[in-house]
Order: structure tokens, then C-alpha cells, then sequence
């Protein structure tokens, strides 16, 4: 029977009102108080907690201790993380969703006057590769989806040239 997760202990200081851990609490709670989506604030916690944790291990433990080099080296770190479990890498929307997060946060910390100049602001962000469509219709599935618009009436016509045209639309390349 898989074990369900406790609560999850507190990362940073929480004693140090200006420490990062501290920080987060107040971004959070504001989020929830400008209407986020609960599921996009418990979202940002667990990733703000992945950071402030890497944060601790480093000394970083304040706002004002986080440069753009540290957040590049933040961004490498998530690069060349590799799953425990698996050993396999994160992939570059996880690297992404990992770091949006973060960015948004120091900007929150530069609009409330924390820090007077934002060094996430030019992070940039894994590129999100595009990909194929994992499912591709066969001839006599486009056939079939052709043959449904009866085509003996102006409506029919319509719809037979919308399909047609969806249809080329997807299946040509860009």
C-alpha cells in the first residue's frame, strides 16, 4: 500500500522575516489574495521550495544574496539534474515550469521594494522543442471524415471545403 505524503517540513529560515523561505510565504499568501488559482499557488510552492532548498545549500539565504549568475547557475544545476530513481534528466518544460516560478517571484520581490533591481528579469528560459502530432489519421480514416458532409446540398459543400482545408492545413508542413 503506497504511503501517503505527511506535510511537508519547512524549508530556509522562517525565523528571519527577510530570509527567502519568509519571502515565499508573503508572495504566496499574496497570490492567493490577488485570486490565483489554488492549484497555480501550491504549484509555485513546491517549486520555490525546490529553489530555496538549493539556495540553502549554497548560503544563499536572503533575496539579496541571489545574483543573475546564481540564477544561470540555478538554470545549469536543472539542466543536468538527474532523476533518482530513473537517472533520467528533467525535461526542458520541466526546466521551464521549474523556473517560471522563480522569475515571477523576484519580480513580486522588486515591486514590493525588496530588491531594487530584479536579476531574473533577463533569465532566460529553455526553449520548449515542438513536436509532432502523436497521432496521425491513416487514408481511410481522412476518407471517412470526408465522406460525412453530404455534399448534394450547399451546406455539405461548406463543410466538405472546411474539412478539406483543416485537413491540408494539418497534414502540410509549415
Amino acid at each position: 500500500m503506497p504511503r501517503k505524503p505527511g506535510p511537508k517540513r519547512p524549508v530556509g529560515d522562517m525565523t528571519d522575516p527577510e530570509g527567502l523561505a519568509q519571502r515565499a510565504t508573503e508572495y504566496l499568501e499574496w497570490m492567493l489574495i490577488k485570486n490565483f488559482s489554488e492549484l497555480t499557488v501550491e504549484g509555485r510552492k513546491g517549486y520555490l521550495r525546490y529553489f530555496i532548498q538549493w539556495c540553502d545549500q549554497r548560503g544563499l539565504v536572503r533575496p539579496q544574496d541571489i545574483t543573475r549568475p546564481m540564477l544561470e547557475r540555478y538554470a545549469r544545476y536543472l539542466y543536468y539534474y538527474r532523476n533518482k530513481k530513473t537517472g533520467r534528466p528533467l525535461s526542458f518544460r520541466s526546466q521551464r515550469d521549474r523556473l517560471v516560478p522563480v522569475r515571477a517571484f523576484f519580480k513580486w520581490l522588486t515591486q514590493q521594494y525588496v530588491l531594487l533591481t530584479n536579476p531574473a528579469s533577463e533569465l532566460e528560459l529553455p526553449k520548449i522543442p515542438k513536436s509532432l502530432p502523436k497521432h496521425v489519421l491513416s487514408i481511410s480514416e481522412v476518407e471517412a471524415i470526408l465522406s460525412v458532409p453530404d455534399t448534394d446540398n450547399d451546406l455539405g459543400i461548406r463543410d466538405r471545403a472546411i474539412l478539406e482545408l483543416l485537413l491540408l492545413h494539418w497534414y502540410s508542413p509549415p
